[in-house]
């Protein structure tokens, strides 16, 4: 998303449905913008996204997607098109137009929304406010605005630090297959300084999020098997683990392989019992409350 600075001049006028007086959109038309703007710019985490089209990622929108959901918004005004063309404007360089986007969604409840407003309400220094568009977001059950509700509470964003709160929407964000919430679990309980050292639990989210592909759960899950931390030693699992991380392109991974390959030691050949790491928990219905409750969506 777009930078932007406090004190910027932002147009928050919303947008607004087509005039009944304008010349009518054929009905053909109308439905092919509606069908362009889910397939070119549904998000991954819209949960109320059309389901019908693949979701796009932010980086991926296709430009075209500005005109078709201005479209589809003007004849319909769905909430889930504004939004759509939020993101659109966002990905061609239109945050001042993509913040009216979202502001119109948002003014309909629309979730998805509320976190991108969010997002840039904080970009703009309104800590308060971002933290009132994620709570309301997280409430129903959008992954990211739980996610995000779990660094505001951990660092203290428009609201006060609180590390028990922390944990609670980050495991609903992990449960909703979040990766990075796993991983920040684990490093809450690792370091201990919010809430109480727990390396079972830190090993145990690691791998979590080490097995939704996440690098640096990885690296920190190897650097506990290198040194016992927490579990048996076994640098074989270590040298395994930094080597997925390092096929991401990770360097410090490359770097700590290459340390254990001169020391002697390899990772495990593919299908070796000793290649499948940590029996983890696994997240199951009923394992969890399931909630009702840094990027773009």
């Amino acid at each position: 998303m777009s930078a932007l600075t406090a004190g910027t001049a932002i147009a928050l006028a919303t947008l607004t449905a087509a005039s009944k007086a304008e010349a009518p959109t054929p009905v053909a038309l109308t439905v092919a913008m509606q069908e362009n703007c889910d397939r070119l710019a549904g998000s991954p985490f819209d949960q109320n996204r059309n389901s019908a089209f693949a979701p796009v990622d932010i980086e991926q929108i296709d430009p075209q997607a500005v005109d078709a959901c201005r479209v589809a918004f003007d004849t319909t005004g769905n909430p889930r098109f504004a939004f759509q063309l939020g993101r659109a404007l966002n990905k061609v360089q239109q945050p001042e137009q993509a913040m009216s986007a979202y502001e119109t969604a948002v003014q309909h409840n629309y979730s998805a929304a509320k976190v991108n407003f969010g997002m840039l309400l904080g970009r703009l220094g309104d800590a308060q406010a971002e933290f009132k568009m994620y709570s309301e977001a997280a409430q129903t059950g959008n992954v990211l605005a739980a996610y995000n509700l779990g660094v505001a509470y951990r660092d203290g964003l428009g609201t006060d630090v609180d590390g028990k709160k922390a944990i609670e929407w980050f495991e609903k964000a992990a449960a909703g297959g979040d990766d990075t919430a796993a991983f920040n679990l684990g490093v809450m309980y690792d370091d201990g300084q919010l809430i109480p050292e727990d390396n079972q639990m830190a090993i145990a989210w690691y791998d979590v999020a080490a097995k939704r592909g996440n690098a640096d759960a990885m690296i920190n899950l190897g650097l506990m098997y290198e040194s016992g931390e927490g579990i048996k030693a076994n640098p074989t699992e270590a040298a395994n683990l930094f080597a997925q991380a390092a096929a991401q392109g990770d360097q410090f991974a490359a770097l700590k392989l290459r340390d254990l390959s001169q020391a002697g030691v390899a990772p495990a050949p593919a299908g070796d019992e000793a290649s499948q790491g940590f029996v983890t928990l696994e997240l199951r219905d009923g394992d969890m409350e399931q909630a009702i409750f840094a990027g773009d969506i």
